[in-house]
């Protein structure tokens, strides 16, 4: 007889009492019989875990607690109160498609035992089934039937803009009203941000919303880890290179990079995120980003991305799933295009148009037209980019921070100088050169490092010499030096697809004539230990 494990039964993440569970949905149905297979491992995100309620009429409901795993309890039960406020204010104030909320508990003092929200099940499949990047093989959707989803996204983000509240925060439920709280955003709370200690809000005006977030960020490149954020080395993305070879290699080339050094929390590192944030304090100075109702704030859904959107088989879309993180914003970070079909994915610019024109399509006609003409000037096209970037940026969730940076800094700044001169300008002012040797005083010994270049790199002769090669091109530890010569460059070094594209052809022409480096670089055709496969993007281990 076989022995089935934990991991393998409805108990994976947490215990908890299953009949409990069933004896308290029945009863929320009037009695209606349930029952939940023991045996069937739950589904689960980056957060929670959720399991489903089969009712013996056919319905089914979900049942979501947190894991536990990534964020402590205590921040997960917070998070999980504020998804169910905010899922119940939604449906109280509003038409926009989300699952309906039957009952939660935010502490471990139930008859369940954990933490939980009880709720409907969303109808449909998960767009992420249907949509296929450009990087499947398998079709995907039609040009046409991505516009009728991006329409329809513009008008839930023209309803969410209606929903507004006279302080920045997250949504909190107390005696049936909902208000504002501390704020629970992307920014304030992952990669361990919950840990700084800077004000939570609610906040009551855009600037003191956006000093907040930048003080984070300047605080969480000084303290805390930076994996997998090397601000001139951009990790490479799949849709850069033509096939998953040359993409593979790509990675492997970047990973070798930012191993020789330790890169990611070295003093240069940390210390070009803090300027970094400075800049970004100056550019949103600048900037003064518009807003439709001065003093109040719209809501907003912090992962608009396809995993988090259902449609049925006509696409139409029937419910917007996974609040968490969610909270009022400025204007400015409402108005922006989702990140589809990943957060992290820039939207194609063909597709902004359906989207702003779903926008516009559910205004009504009694609008006031100098509210519609606001409206008009936060989806300028390049305003519209700028916001998406600048989001990624304030909150640190992006793969590609220079390329995000340098577009952010050509529009608020022309072309006066260019982002990277704009670095190595800064690099020479003495405030940043004494910051820069209190850091070096946190690097690990030289020994250490090197240790874990061999650790990563062994007898991998090659790829170690081009790595070496490129930090020694780079200036990577001169560029906050005092006295520095300067730079025969008149920019600061940053890695591109072309860099690794043309080290990749190098490797190519090497390979041909000496036959040397099969074993280190995966060769077009010539693929150790098998052909293609489908990743995610590479960071180094």
């Amino acid at each position: 007889m076989s022995t089935v494990l934990k991991y393998d039964t409805v108990f994976a993440y947490r215990d908890f009492d299953l009949q409990a569970l069933c004896r308290r949905a029945s009863a929320l149905r009037q009695g209606v019989p349930c029952a939940c297979d023991p045996e069937k491992r739950p589904a689960s995100g980056s957060f929670n875990f959720a399991i489903f309620i089969s009712f013996e009429d056919g319905v089914r409901w979900v049942f979501r607690s947190p894991t536990s795993t990534t964020l402590p309890l205590e921040q997960e039960e917070k998070l999980l109160a504020s998804e169910a406020a905010t899922l119940r204010y939604l449906k109280a104030h509003s038409d926009i498609p989300v699952p309906e909320v039957y009952d939660y508990c935010v502490s471990s003092d139930n008859d369940i035992g954990i933490p939980f929200i009880l709720m409907s099940e969303a109808p449909g499949q998960q767009l992420s089934d249907v949509w296929k990047s450009a990087s499947h093989s398998q079709p995907g959707l039609e040009a046409g039937e991505k516009d009728k989803i991006l329409s329809q996204l513009g008008a839930i983000t023209f309803k969410l803009s209606q929903l507004r509240f006279d302080t920045i925060g997250s949504l909190f439920e107390e005696a049936g009203s909902f208000a504002p709280k501390e704020c629970l955003s992307r920014g304030h709370m992952l990669d361990d941000r919950y840990l700084l200690e800077i004000p939570r809000g609610p906040f009551g005006s855009e600037t003191e919303f956006y000093n907040n977030l930048i003080s984070a960020l300047s605080e969480h490149a000084e303290t805390m880890p930076l994996l997998p954020h090397c601000f001139v080395a951009p990790v490479p993305t799949r849709d850069e290179y033509q096939s998953y070879i040359q993409y593979q290699n790509a990675s492997l080339l970047w990973n070798d990079f930012v191993c020789v050094g330790d890169k990611f929390d070295s003093s240069k590192n940390r210390l070009d995120y803090v300027v970094l944030a400075d800049a970004l304090r100056d550019i949103l100075q600048k900037l003064e980003p518009p807003a439709v109702n001065p003093g109040t704030f719209p809501l907003c859904h912090p992962d608009l991305s396809a995993d988090n959107i259902f449609v049925d088989e006509d696409f139409n879309i029937t419910c917007l799933i996974d609040w968490a993180f969610a909270s009022s914003v400025p204007d400015f970070m409402l108005f922006t295009m989702p990140g589809l079909p990943q957060y992290r994915d820039e939207l194609s610019s063909e597709f902004e148009m359906p989207f702003i024109d779903g926008f516009y399509e559910v205004i009504p006609k009694s609008m006031d037209r100098r509210t519609i003409s606001k409206y008009r000037e936060l989806w300028e096209t390049d305003k519209v980019q700028v916001a998406w970037k600048l989001s990624r940026l304030l909150t640190l969730d992006s793969i590609r921070d220079y390329p995000l940076f340098a577009a952010v800094w050509e529009f608020a700044r022309g072309f006066d100088q260019d982002a990277g001169q704009y670095f190595q300008q800064q690099c020479r002012l003495p405030h940043y050169v004494q910051l820069y040797k209190e850091f070096q005083k946190e690097d690990i010994p030289i020994s250490e490092v090197e240790k874990k270049e061999n650790d990563y790199l062994g007898n991998k002769v090659f790829r170690k010499t081009i790595a070496r090669k490129l930090t020694l091109v780079s200036e990577w530890n001169r560029q906050y030096a005092e006295n520095k010569p300067l730079s025969l460059r008149n920019s600061m070094f940053v890695t591109s697809p072309q860099l690794w594209k043309w080290i990749l052809s190098f490797a190519q022409d090497w390979d041909d004539m000496f036959d040397a480096v099969g074993s280190e670089i995966i060769i077009e055709g010539k693929a150790k230990g098998g052909g293609e496969r489908e990743g995610k993007e590479g960071v180094m281990p």
